[in-house]
């Protein structure tokens, strides 16, 4: 159960989120500002309004679904309502099922604040609430039962919660926070250094995936999509890429653009699938590589190709955009640790496929070929009419899902909190899966997959 503090760090979340994506707020009766402190009462005194105990608040919300499973979340968000509306945004885009965005507090606050903003059609903004038309609430006038208990929350206290609970109900404890306090700084301080592509080698790599042969046929690769990793044989990789890139007669006849383009969107979305990332071993439950990510940027005078504008943009634009969810998606990994180790691996590359993998670095020769590099990448986006928020920003970066506590600023690193433990049996029997050889295609696929199940589909 959510209280009023929980609540609005929830709020101030989305607030962050999409401050990032300079949206622009409106302000009246009935558009909800998160900058304004009697509005965020009030989109607080919402979702305790949609959990209320009969006609009193209980002074909790809760993440049980209503309305026969539609409606979702602390702010009780209905997914038949409003999916196709949030699907224009790519943070919700990239779910198969909106319900399973709507399910993380985090995301349904950005959907609240979204739709305390939305202001066109019959029913503006909070109007969308139903509990919001009940006169004995107060919640309109800023007053009565709902909005006194919304209050209770401290804007300068940092609450780490104890337990959550889950959409069916269920209540869970949090395990105390680890931090970076004492892992090995020493290691892996080049882990962003990397040698820019150039046109040639992209170019190299194009030609070896239209060819059939760019990866290892009996290694494992993953992708990454949503909140979801995907693990293939490189086999099943190149097999696809070679389909894909079957009606390029000629590569060297790419433009630039294009070379780029097809690397970034088909090539680099993948990484060997193993218990080290860029030559770091991970240490424990893998937490020493997310840590180095954590704490470090890329170069701001470096170039990067961001495959969702086109764009060649600085390391600085990268580092601003990267640094605007760590926040969010260290403690949604922190909160997520799992026993089972290739489900605690996934984490890793979860928190790597969102933050530094979807950008390119390239050398000079292609910024001067794509023609631009600046420290602020031109705003080409279509905007959603009357709310000022991107339809399109294609960061895949930008995909947080399912984070069970995301907490304010500050809070991820060096407060103070005893380190967790991981089980000391987590490497070990990680690389003992991932070692597992065995000689033929059929024995593979049926010894694979008696081993670690689901998650090597297709092995």
């Amino acid at each position: 159960m959510y209280s009023p503090q929980q609540l609005f760090q929830f709020i101030q979340y989305a607030k962050n989120y999409l401050d990032g994506q300079d949206f622009e707020y409106q302000s009246s009766d009935l558009l909800l500002d998160p900058n304004k402190e009697e509005d965020i009462t009030k989109l607080i005194a919402i979702a305790l309004a949609e959990h209320r105990d009969g006609d009193v608040p209980s002074g909790f919300a809760t993440n049980k679904p209503g309305d026969n499973g539609k409606s979702r979340g602390p702010w009780q968000i209905n997914s038949s309502v409003w999916g196709n509306y949030l699907k224009q945004f790519d943070i919700f885009n990239s779910y198969d099922d909106i319900k399973d965005a709507l399910d993380d507090p985090g995301l349904n606050a950005i959907a609240a604040v979204l739709i305390a903003q939305y202001n066109e059609g019959e029913r503006i903004g909070i109007d969308n609430w139903t509990t919001v038309g009940v006169q004995d609430f107060g919640i309109k006038s800023n007053s009565g039962p709902f909005i006194e208990t919304a209050k209770q929350y401290d804007v300068n206290l940092i609450e780490n919660p104890e337990q959550i609970q889950n959409p069916n109900g269920t209540i869970e404890s949090i395990q105390p926070e680890p931090t970076a306090e004492g892992f090995e700084r020493t290691r892996g301080q080049n882990i962003l250094e990397e040698k820019p592509k150039t046109l040639r080698e992209m170019m190299s790599a194009i030609q070896m995936a239209k060819e059939g042969r760019l990866l290892n046929n009996e290694e494992t690769y993953a992708t990454g999509k949503g909140n979801r990793v995907r693990l293939y044989t490189g086999e099943q990789v190149n097999n696809q890429l070679k389909n894909m890139f079957a009606g390029v007669e000629e590569v060297k006849d790419l433009s630039p653009q294009q070379i780029v383009d097809m690397y970034a969107k088909n090539i680099n979305i993948y990484l060997p699938y193993n218990a080290s990332y860029r030559g770091v071993d991970m240490v424990g439950d893998g937490q020493n590589i997310v840590d180095l990510l954590q704490n470090k940027n890329v170069n701001p005078n470096d170039n990067y190709y961001d495959a969702a504008t086109g764009k060649v943009i600085t390391g600085k634009v990268v580092n601003q955009r990267v640094n605007a969810v760590k926040q969010y998606l260290y403690q949604y990994f922190l909160n997520k640790k799992e026993e089972e180790p290739l489900e605690q691996l996934n984490s890793v590359y979860e928190y790597i496929f969102r933050t530094v993998q979807p950008y390119v670095k390239v050398d000079v020769e292609v910024k001067n070929e794509l023609g631009m590099t600046t420290d602020q990448a031109p705003d080409t986006t279509i905007r959603t009419p009357g709310t000022g928020f991107p339809v399109n920003r294609g960061q895949f970066l930008e995909d947080k899902n399912n984070t069970r506590f995301p907490k304010r600023p500050g809070q991820n690193v060096g407060q103070g909190v005893a380190p967790q433990t991981a089980a000391p049996t987590f490497l070990n029997n990680l690389e003992k899966i991932l070692r597992v050889k065995p000689q033929s295609k059929k024995s593979k696929v049926t010894e694979e997959r008696n081993a670690i199940g689901d998650m090597f589909r297709g092995r």
